[in-house]
């Protein structure tokens, strides 16, 4: 018997309210594998994040986010305000019961119930991972981000999901559709991004993925060699890229096929800043935050390996370290093993 405490925090309303259902049919799988555990459900939005400190106030050790993306960035920064000490002895794991699930891309975690909460329990190791901090100079607003952080068509997918659009649409191919449909509708606002301090870049706002992880929108592999034990951030910025040129490359980008697409730019940094003309939606691992409550100054930073998580160690395409190895120095390699990353997603999807 796991001697672990086990503390689940269950959002009802994820996956369009499927999350509870979810979790219905993983319990059972819980209850047998005998480990002490508890659950509670979230009530209201943005409640995660104290959730996540109280249970570690009140002794578990385990913390499993049972959820989509959005409830996933409100844990990570609940962790985030715990002390070191405190978060080093804490393991955050999820349950993928959303819709999107792109932080699970990373950590390997099928979607199935029961095939989730087998992996979960019998399949998983612990190892540090990283995170990005993302400050708003202007309203001096900081958020914590695991996955990945990103604006444009992406942010505005998102924020459309959060608001009920398309709301007859099940599944990941919901993300797909709103994106076309943003598309049409995006205003390509101009701005600068300056990377580790060097000259400001010109761009046209499309797409400006910044990540820990990999998978954005419901599976677009924006970072597709990122990896959470990196000690810097993989980016994908389209510099110059029109609105057919994004349609005809979405496809690509679902693929993880798209570091040399004409007029974008693929590349590595620990520090990123961003100038925008005006304001957009930002999002934080599907977590939305609309243009009032942020700026058009943004500033975000690579914190690297700064808490525990639970990966699949059956993990389709990518490996990673142990605390031994990263120990001995070894680096981590976001590029793909076995199968490539799609492959890998969809692997995920169907198992």
């Amino acid at each position: 018997m796991d001697s672990n405490k086990w503390k689940f925090i269950v959002n009802p309303n994820a996956g369009t309210k499927l999350c509870l259902k979810r979790w219905e049919k993983a319990e059972p799988v819980i209850k047998d594998s005998k480990i002490d555990y508890d659950v509670v459900l979230t009530t209201g939005a943005r409640q995660g994040q104290e959730l996540v400190k109280q249970a570690v106030n009140d002794g578990f050790d385990r913390i499993i986010i049972v959820s989509g993306d959005g409830v996933v960035n409100e844990g990570i920064n609940g962790l985030m305000e715990l002390s070191e000490e405190k978060r080093k002895k804490v393991v955050f794991g999820v349950l993928p019961f959303g819709t999107g699930n792109d932080m699970c891309t990373s950590l390997g975690m099928p979607w199935n119930p029961e095939n989730s909460a087998k992996t979960l329990i019998n399949k998983t190791a612990v190892a540090p991972a990283s995170v990005g901090k993302v400050n708003y100079p202007d309203t001096k607003f900081e958020v914590y981000f695991a996955n990945v952080f990103d604006f444009g068509i992406s942010s505005l997918v998102n924020l459309a999901n959060y608001e009920g659009e398309m709301k007859w649409i099940k599944g990941p191919n919901k993300y797909t559709l709103l994106a076309l449909k943003k598309l049409i509708q995006v205003k390509q606002r101009k701005g600068t991004i300056r990377l580790d301090d060097g000259d400001p870049i010109d761009f046209r706002l499309m797409f400006v993925t910044i990540g820990v992880g990999k998978a954005v929108g419901g599976g677009m592999l924006c970072c597709v060699d990122a990896h959470p034990q990196n000690d810097f951030f993989d980016l994908f910025i389209t510099q110059n890229v029109s609105k057919l040129q994004t349609l005809k490359g979405i496809k690509t980008i679902h693929k993880g096929e798209h570091k040399k697409m004409k007029n974008t730019i693929y590349t590595t940094a620990k520090k990123v800043e961003v100038e925008l003309e005006s304001p957009i939606a930002m999002e934080h691992d599907g977590e939305i935050y609309i243009p009032e409550d942020v700026s058009a100054h943004v500033i975000a930073k690579h914190i690297p390996l700064a808490y525990n998580a639970l990966y699949n160690t059956e993990h389709p395409s990518m490996k990673w370290l142990t605390p031994e190895e990263l120990e001995q120095g070894i680096k981590a390699d976001g590029t793909a093993t076995g199968m490539s990353h799609h492959k890998g997603r969809t692997w995920m999807e169907k198992n």
